[in-house]
C-alpha cells in the first residue's frame, strides 16, 4: 500500500507526472503571453479613443466566457471520460480551437472581432484545460496529487518566459504564431507519449453521507480559493501603481525605473516559487495531510500583505511581495490537487472542477469594484489590510475541510 492508501501498481512514473505538467504548463503559455501582451497590443493597434474601455470589455467578454465553457467541457468530457483515451480527445480539440483564435486574432481589425477572438479563445482555451484538469482526478492517485500539484505551480513561471520569448518575434503575426507553437510543443508530449487512458486508481463508492461531506468541503476550499484569487488579481492589477508611492533609500523613484524594479522583483519571486512548490508539494504527500500547508501558506501570505501596508519602504515591502506571491502561488497550486481528491462523485469530476474555475474567472468580474471602494476609503493601505483580511479567511475556511 502507499502512503495514502492506493495500490502501489496504480502510482504514476515520474515522466507521466512531468509531462502532464508541462502539458498543463502549455495552458499557461496559451493565456499568459495573450492576455498581458498580444491582446492590449492589438487593442491599441485598433487606434481606439478608449483603449481602456476596450480592452476591459474584452477581459470581461473572455472571463464570462471561460466561466461557462469550462462548466460545460468538463461536463460533456465526464461523459467519454471512460473511453480508451479518456478526456484527450476534448483536449485535442481544444488545442485546435485555441490555435484557430490565434489565426483569428491575426487578421481582425476592429473591436468586434477583437471580442469574437476573445470568446473563441476562452471556449478553445477551456475546452483543452477543463479536461486536461479533470484527466489528472482521474489517472493521479491521491498519494501523488500533492507533487502533481507541485509541479503543475512550477509551471507558472513559463507564462512569464513565454512572454519574453514571443515579443522576440519581428511582427504581431510571427508573435501570435511563436505563441501557438510554444502551446503545441508543450501540450503535445503528453498525449503523444501517453495516448491511451492510464488505469484509474480504485475509487470506493461514496456514500450519500460521504458524498454531502465532501460537497461542504468542496464548497469551504471553493470559498478559501475564491478569496485568496481575489487577494492575487487586485495586488497584481496594481502592483506598480503601490510601489510607485513606496520609498526606496528614502526617496521616490520615477515609474520608469521603479517598473523595472518591480519586473526583477516579480522574477525573483517566480524562480523561488518554483523549487518551494515542488517541495511543499511532496512533503504533503509524505505525510499524508494536505490541510497544514494550505493554512500556513494562505497565512504566509496574509503576513506579506500586512508588510507591504504597514511598511511602504522598499527594503521591507520588497520581501512583503515576494512572501505574498510565492505563497499565493504555491497555496492555488496544491489546493488545486487537494480539490481532486474531495470531488463528491467520480462521474462529475469534469464539471465539479469547472464549478471550481469559477474562482479563476469571478476575480475579474468583482476585484475592481472591491478595490475602486478600498482605495477611495484610504489609498492602499486599508486595500492591503483587506486583501490580507481575505487571506486570513480562507486559512479560517480551510480548517472546516476534513483530512482523510
Amino acid at each position: 500500500m502507499t502512503a495514502a492508501g492506493g495500490p502501489a501498481e496504480s502510482r504514476r512514473p515520474p515522466v507521466w507526472l512531468l509531462l502532464y505538467a508541462v502539458a498543463w504548463g502549455g495552458g499557461v503559455v496559451a493565456y499568459t503571453p495573450l492576455l498581458t501582451l498580444l491582446l492590449p497590443l492589438r487593442i491599441a493597434a485598433l487606434g481606439l479613443e478608449d483603449k481602456v474601455g476596450a480592452l476591459s470589455l474584452a477581459v470581461f467578454v473572455g472571463a464570462v466566457t471561460a466561466s461557462v465553457v469550462n462548466i460545460v467541457a468538463g461536463a460533456l468530457s465526464d461523459r467519454f471520460a471512460g473511453g480508451p483515451g479518456g478526456r484527450r480527445p476534448w483536449i485535442v480539440a481544444g488545442l485546435a480551437a485555441t490555435a484557430a483564435s490565434y489565426g483569428l486574432f491575426g487578421v481582425v481589425d476592429t473591436l468586434t472581432g477583437i471580442l469574437a477572438a476573445v470568446a473563441l479563445f476562452q471556449t478553445g482555451l477551456n475546452l483543452m484545460l477543463a479536461p486536461l484538469a479533470a484527466l489528472a482526478a482521474d489517472e493521479t492517485p491521491d498519494a501523488q496529487k500533492g507533487l502533481l500539484g507541485g509541479l503543475m505551480g512550477a509551471t507558472y513561471p513559463l507564462g512569464a518566459l513565454s512572454g519574453v520569448v514571443v515579443m522576440l518575434a519581428p511582427s504581431p503575426e510571427a508573435r501570435l504564431a511563436a505563441t501557438v507553437a510554444l502551446v503545441a510543443i508543450l501540450v503535445a508530449p503528453f498525449l503523444v507519449i501517453f495516448r491511451a487512458r492510464a488505469a484509474a486508481p480504485p475509487v470506493v463508492a461514496p456514500t450519500t453521507a460521504v458524498r454531502a461531506r465532501k460537497a461542504r468541503d468542496l464548497a469551504a476550499i471553493w470559498g478559501a480559493r475564491l478569496l485568496v484569487q481575489i487577494a492575487g488579481a487586485i495586488l497584481f492589477a496594481y502592483l506598480l501603481y503601490y510601489f510607485e508611492t513606496v520609498e526606496v533609500g528614502g526617496r521616490m523613484l520615477g515609474t520608469d525605473r521603479m517598473a523595472v524594479r518591480v519586473a526583477w522583483l516579480c522574477g525573483l519571486a517566480a524562480a523561488v516559487t518554483v523549487p518551494l512548490s515542488i517541495l511543499l508539494g511532496r512533503l504533503s504527500d509524505v505525510v499524508n495531510a494536505r490541510r497544514p500547508f494550505l493554512q500556513g501558506t494562505a497565512m504566509a501570505a496574509a503576513s506579506g500583505l500586512v508588510l507591504m501596508a504597514l511598511f511602504p519602504d522598499w527594503a521591507v515591502a520588497a520581501w512583503g511581495y515576494g512572501l505574498f506571491a510565492a505563497s499565493s502561488a504555491i497555496f492555488l497550486a496544491l489546493q488545486s490537487t487537494y480539490a481532486m481528491q474531495l470531488l463528491p462523485s467520480p462521474d462529475h469530476r469534469g464539471r465539479d472542477l469547472g464549478v471550481l474555475n469559477l474562482t479563476n474567472t469571478l476575480p475579474s468580474i468583482l476585484g475592481p469594484g472591491l478595490a475602486y471602494v478600498a482605495l477611495e476609503a484610504g489609498g492602499f493601505r486599508p486595500l492591503l489590510l483587506l486583501l490580507a483580511g481575505l487571506a486570513v479567511l480562507a486559512a479560517l475556511l480551510m480548517s472546516l475541510v476534513r483530512e482523510r
